[in-house]
């Protein structure tokens, strides 16, 4: 039984649609393009003698191919236990997975800071992706736009006001004159 098949499902990790998509062709990518590229360079490296001892380009090879297989087997665990979660913003406003929330610091001066919740195996803060598992992430589950929320930093305390919570996958209209078409080449862009 290969890990993948041995995956408990009750230990399901949230993640969005997005963050689902870029996962899976992240895995098709390192299994078509990039064991393809291994196997090349490891038999280029054979031609100069299959003793890894003596032939510091297979030992090289080998390696980057023991890394790749552990890093498509590492994703394949991550989408054998991901659950696809729709929404993000919760019943009475307050942000969850996969909502957009825009923040302002209000203990020191700071441009507004929008960022996208998502889960641990998605966040990527200067990519706008914030872990719900982080400290501001913990902190913004839950809360609507309006409420101050207060993060201990290893620093002391930092606070924020969060200006808005939208749920990232619908489309947000800048102005009135916004129609849908616009909306629709505005989301294929993106």
């Amino acid at each position: 039984m290969s890990p993948v098949e041995a995956v408990n499902l009750s230990q399901t990790t949230p993640v969005t649609r997005e963050g689902h998509r870029r996962l899976i062709e992240l895995l098709d990518h390192l299994t078509s393009v990039r064991r393809v590229e291994v196997s090349d360079r490891l038999r280029d490296a054979r031609g100069d003698g299959d003793n890894p001892g003596e032939n510091p380009e297979l030992m090289h090879a080998l390696e980057e191919q023991m890394r790749l297989e552990r890093r498509i087997a590492e994703l394949e665990m991550r989408l054998a236990r991901a659950e696809v979660v729709a929404g993000g913003v919760d019943a009475d406003g307050g942000a969850a997975i996969g909502a957009r929330v825009r923040l302002q610091r209000l203990d020191a001066a700071a441009p507004q800071m929008e960022y996208e919740l998502v889960s641990s195996v998605e966040g990527d803060p200067s990519g706008g992706l914030l872990s719900v598992e982080s400290p501001i992430g913990r902190a913004l589950l839950g809360r609507a736009a309006g409420e101050t929320v207060e993060v201990d930093a290893p620093g002391g305390p930092i606070r924020f006001e969060i200006l808005a919570v939208e749920d990232s996958v619908m489309p947000t209209l800048s102005s009135s004159a916004a129609t849908p078409e616009s909306a629709r080449a505005g989301s294929r862009s993106g």
